[in-house]
């Protein structure tokens, strides 16, 4: 009898080790030509590694001649299977099949969709807001000769100027304080996670997150070669006791949250699960990455205080200006204890990230310009009034959509029983952007209301009424 996990050879990375037991078996014919194996998901168990992995071993060694994936059937044994063969080529198969997923056809599907349209499609689909709502700045002002001079205002972290007026944007909106902190420039939100993640973790190292979650269809987490284990949130409470068994079997090293105006349900996490969230985090010496990208556009009835202000020490923040001056902005920060800064700013360099003075001049002229308050005033109000508009469209010929209105932000999640969902809106011209991106099922799907004026607030509920 086989012992898969006592024989598996003790070599890095995992799947090279599964690969050369396999061989070794076939070799010394305790698996024989013909045997099916084991499925990948029961491989998976008894090797303690993820389904990926197994993937990866497998398609190798079926690349190589040695196994016959049967569709419908499983994986078995060649009939003349050729142990000493290698291929001589690179099988650039592994590299595709690494990228057939679930979320990527969806997106491809959605991609293809824009490219076709001429003008009929109504979209919903998108991450950021619509080019009329973007804060009109009028005129940023800069000649050659100052930017020259700015330049030597230069720092490791970033711009000076810059540092300085995003610190001061944050104490004074009682969001964190720079105490004993580090506060970095990046090129965005997403090239901060990666950042971090680049120089705190291990290859094989594991991190959690909420699911529904936009960060299930980031492919950062796959670059790094990071495990990835979500965490189930509904109605904004993330289950505890799920988190806690996945800390002990998975020693989970970060806990990643975007707890306001959560992407995709728009919701936030309140005071009181931040804290109960912040208690198991300290207990087990998790530290939680805090992406804040939508904190600028929280009422402050509705603000809560962030994870970085109630555990400065525990918790390293990330924010952008993406999702309001536009997603080629480019801009983000990042503010973490100033250990953990100090060793940002090394990768940093090391990796030739820093993003470009020019951007970052002009991000500073941007939020420091007279009317910039003003700007966001108008826009949280265009964004209130859409909100209401579109869910009353959906609340009255949507009656068994379930979603809960959120108090910002620029989506809706919603639930429903239909699986073909997706497929049936694009009919009507409506695009949508399915679960399975956010690793939900088929049967949910985000809206993204600031999209849609009063022409196309009428034209969603023209589509919307045709099946009436």
């Amino acid at each position: 009898m086989i012992n898969w996990h006592d024989d598996l050879p003790k070599i890095k990375p995992k799947y090279l080790a599964i690969t050369k037991l396999i061989k070794s078996l076939i070799q010394e014919e305790k698996l024989l030509p013909g045997q099916r194996l084991p499925s990948e998901r029961k491989l998976a168990q008894l090797f303690d590694v993820d389904r990926s992995t197994v993937s990866r071993a497998l398609l190798e060694l079926t690349s190589a001649g040695l196994l016959i994936k049967k569709s419908g059937s499983g994986t078995y044994i060649s009939q003349l299977p050729q142990i000493h063969s290698l291929p001589t080529r690179v099988n650039w198969n592994l590299f595709l099949e690494n990228n057939k997923t679930n979320y990527s056809l969806y997106q491809n599907k959605i991609t293809q969709t824009r490219a076709l349209d001429n003008g009929m499609i109504l979209d919903a689909a998108g991450n950021e807001l619509p080019m009329e709502l973007i804060p009109n700045l009028g005129l940023l002002q800069m000649n050659w000769q100052n930017f020259l001079l700015a330049q030597k205002q230069a720092q490791d972290a970033g711009y000076l100027p810059l540092i300085q007026t995003i610190g001061h944007i944050h104490e004074q909106k009682k969001q964190l304080k720079l105490t004993e902190q580090t506060l970095l420039i990046t090129g965005g939100a997403q090239q901060s996670l990666l950042l971090i993640l680049r120089s705190l973790l291990r290859v094989g190292d594991s991190v959690a997150f909420a699911q529904p979650s936009y960060f299930n269809s980031s492919a950062i987490f796959k670059t790094i070669g990071v495990r990835t284990f979500p965490i189930p949130l509904t109605d904004m409470k993330m289950d505890l006791n799920v988190l806690e068994d996945v800390i002990l079997k998975h020693r989970i090293k970060l806990l990643i949250l975007n707890p306001t105006f959560q992407n995709p349900t728009g919701d936030i996490i309140s005071l009181e699960q931040r804290q109960k969230i912040l208690k198991l985090c300290q207990e087990y010496q998790i530290a939680i990455i805090e992406d804040d990208v939508f904190g600028w556009l929280v009422d402050s009835k509705d603000e809560v205080q962030t994870f970085k202000s109630l555990a400065p020490e525990n918790v390293i923040y990330i924010s952008s200006l993406s999702k309001l001056l536009g997603s080629s902005t480019r801009i983000g920060w990042i503010v973490a204890p100033e250990a953990i800064g100090k060793r940002l700013l090394q990768v940093q360099k090391k990796l030739d990230i820093v993003p470009s003075m020019l951007a970052q001049v002009m991000a500073n002229l941007a939020l420091t310009d007279e009317t910039f308050n003003t700007e966001i005033n108008k826009l949280t109000k265009e964004l209130s009034i859409r909100r209401k508009n579109v869910t009353k469209i959906l609340h009255e010929l949507k009656p068994d959509w379930n979603f809960k209105t959120p108090k910002g932000g620029f989506y809706l999640w919603i639930k429903q029983n239909d699986p073909d969902i997706f497929e049936k809106l694009l009919k009507k011209n409506i695009l949508v952007k399915p679960g399975p991106i956010y690793g939900t099922t088929k049967k949910d799907f985000r809206f993204n209301f600031a999209n849609f004026d009063i022409e196309r607030q009428q034209k969603l509920r023209a589509a919307l009424t045709k099946d009436k």
